[in-house]
């Protein structure tokens, strides 16, 4: 360890203290792939209430944060599992009976907010939209005319965090990350909140983080949580998505009431952390997996 710095690895439940009734978090990860499942479901068991959750590109972690009754509030673009399910059946279900609040963004929407956020501005420009009903069926979006060309933009409010739970292969102790292959868009989120708690598999020496300098990720306040497999039944750089166990949580999310309950119990609620998590899902199943 570095002399003159201070390690931000923390147990999974007290980094996730940050998070409390009410909040703003942003979920990173696109569909299928590099979603911090270890934190979503640590959340759920929390029971923290009334959270808003933006979710750009969002899967199975904002079906389970609803369902665990966890959700009031819902801002991104899509919710699903690709092929498995063109939406989220619990998000689908909350929509429709007006549990929940969607704030409906288009992607490009979404990253220029997390832009604004991220540079500290009330909003920024975007001309996609423009024409079109998104400002009708969103009043968050503002249409203006440029003061510079007298054109119709839309403006985009900052989508400020207060949190980010993001997913990383690896970082070191003081919260360096280097995903593996593309992040999407977890280093706007993680900019837009003003504290990310960062999961990742493995925790390595700052002297391998600088080796390759130029694909590292740094947010100014983070805490690294260690979860090997977290992402699970996501991909990472890793391993492949569990798509059985997609299949699984879509079939029980459709059917809701106990068959719901069943899931969540199992792999929830029941778990006290990680580990039983993956102790119930089964090393040969994980391990089938790996690339």
């Amino acid at each position: 360890m570095s002399p003159g710095r201070t390690s931000v690895v923390a147990d999974l439940d007290d980094a996730l203290a940050v998070v409390t009734d009410g909040a703003v978090i942003g979920i990173g990860g696109a569909v299928t792939a590099g979603h911090p499942m270890a934190l979503v479901r640590g959340l759920a068991r929390r029971g923290v209430r009334d959270l808003t959750v933006v979710a750009p590109v969002g899967g199975i972690e904002v079906d389970i944060l609803i369902a665990a009754g966890c959700v009031s509030r819902v801002v991104g673009c899509y919710v699903g599992a690709e092929t498995v399910a063109a939406v989220g059946p619990v998000f689908r279900t909350a929509a429709q009976n007006g549990t929940i609040e969607v704030v409906d963004l288009d992607e490009a929407h979404t990253v220029q907010g997390l832009r604004a956020a991220g540079q500290g501005l009330p909003f920024l420009p975007w001309r996609g939209g423009v024409g079109t009903s998104y400002a009708q069926l969103n009043p968050t979006l503002v249409e203006f005319d440029d003061p510079v060309r007298g054109e119709p933009l839309l403006a985009i409010p900052a989508l400020e965090l207060d949190v980010a739970l993001l997913y990383s292969e690896v970082s070191d102790a003081y919260g360096n990350a280097q995903p593996v292959g593309t992040a999407h868009m977890d280093p706007l989120i993680g900019s837009a909140a003003r504290h990310v708690v960062l999961q990742v598999d493995r925790v390595v020496s700052n002297d391998e983080i600088r080796r390759n300098p130029g694909s590292t990720i740094y947010w100014r306040d983070t805490t690294v949580v260690r979860a090997p497999f977290g992402t699970h039944p996501y991909s990472n750089g890793w391993m492949t998505a569990d798509e059985e166990h997609l299949r699984d949580f879509v079939r029980a999310g459709r059917a809701g009431g106990d068959d719901l309950d069943g899931y969540l119990r199992r792999h929830v609620h029941g778990p006290a952390d990680n580990d039983a998590y993956l102790e119930e899902v089964g090393i040969r199943r994980l391990t089938s997996l790996l690339i």
